[in-house]
């Protein structure tokens, strides 16, 4: 793996990154493209049609949802500003896909039940996806894994200060727990004996995300 995904992984401790992703919105896409990669074949087909997002997370997270055909379910906030666990069990289901949640959401309220969530999500079947749009203020002091997500992502404009919508190298940078690291868009940065180099051999990976050689 190449140092820049290296750092990120320090940060959510998760077990693969990629950095094709050219913004945050790419990111939220790829998160669903390899959340319905890994769950086919895993279940019958069309079982798993729904993907549960938030009010207050960002809009993109439906987006990307909708665009790849899953019906989205919608959770609204609860009395303490962030959505309700019991809510959340009302809707989960074998139809169950995904979890796509910002903690904190865009109110900055941080969700203390945020592990009993991916916790419930696990227990039907389905993925968890950790947008950490709003993470500033939590760097080091919690992280992907601990979370119990299989997939997060940065952004980059916010979190490290690249510029907004430059679509630059890995402005949307995607971590995923070790069984979703081969569904990883190609071609892979990989390093051996002192040479960085390109890996197109990853045959169940999604295929090429965007071209990678840096602002379009």
């Amino acid at each position: 793996m190449n140092s820049a995904a290296e750092f990120t992984k320090e940060l959510c401790e998760l077990d693969d990154f990629s950095l094709h992703p050219a913004s945050w919105a790419q990111a939220m896409y790829l998160n669903v493209s390899d959340v319905r990669t890994y769950l086919k074949g895993r279940v019958r087909d069309g079982q798993r049609t729904e993907i549960i997002a938030t009010m207050l997370s960002h809009p993109g997270n439906p987006g990307a949802a909708a665009t790849s055909g899953y019906k989205v379910i919608t959770l609204m906030p609860g009395a303490n500003g962030y959505p309700d666990l019991d809510a959340l069990k009302a809707v989960l289901s074998e139809r169950t896909a995904a979890l796509l949640i910002t903690n904190p959401e865009d109110t900055g309220i941080f969700n203390p039940q945020i592990r009993e969530f991916t916790d419930a999500v696990h227990a039907v079947g389905g993925l968890c996806c950790y947008d950490q749009a709003n993470l500033n203020g939590l760097f080091c002091l919690t992280r992907a894994r601990e979370a119990g997500f299989d997939l997060c992502h940065y952004n980059l404009h916010k979190s490290f200060s690249s510029p907004h919508g430059c679509q630059g190298p890995g402005a949307g940078a995607q971590g995923v727990v070790a069984k979703l690291e081969k569904y990883l868009p190609v071609p892979r940065v990989r390093y051996d004996s002192g040479r960085h180099y390109w890996d197109y051999d990853c045959p169940e990976g999604i295929g090429k995300l965007r071209k990678v050689y840096g602002v379009p």
